[in-house]
């Protein structure tokens, strides 16, 4: 795992596939806001909202790694499923949903890329192993009981 920058599920980014040149890390709180009169508004703490990875690089298919880089990707994030993300010191971040995959080629040769420039967007697995209220369960229920 000596060139392997981040894997995600079997997907490896490393300069010999898709080579990330930016990684940025969002860890957002939920917050609910009560404006009150004549004085500031007041706040409470819902939770925490889900993180995002953003990761955007550059994919040189004819020199290293092929032109399968960007369909693997896509592929991944059609299925839906949460894949394990470990970065190059074996540490893992737990486990992330792609939310979009991004690509702009440019440097066109006999109708084929040269370069392509890419951004992909995870969203952190929000399983709550037992924990939290599921709303929509809730409100399901709740109508089932009613009618």
């Amino acid at each position: 795992m000596i060139d392997v920058v981040m894997i995600l599920g079997g997907f490896e980014f490393k300069i010999s596939t898709a080579q990330f040149q930016t990684l940025e890390r969002r860890h957002d709180q939920n917050k609910a806001v009560l404006k009150r009169v004549g004085s500031k508004s007041a706040t409470q703490h819902l939770g925490t909202n889900v993180g995002t990875v953003k990761m955007n690089g550059t994919v040189l298919p004819h020199w290293n790694g092929g032109w399968g880089q960007m369909d693997r990707l896509r592929a991944m994030a059609d299925s839906g499923d949460a894949h394990e993300l470990v970065d190059g010191f074996g540490q893992s971040w737990g486990r992330w949903e792609i939310a979009s995959v991004v690509e702009t080629g440019s440097e066109y040769f006999n109708g084929a890329p040269l370069k392509i420039e890419f951004g992909v967007t995870l969203q952190e697995y929000g399983g709550d192993g037992g924990r939290g209220v599921d709303l929509l369960s809730l409100g399901l229920s709740i109508a089932s009981r009613l009618f």
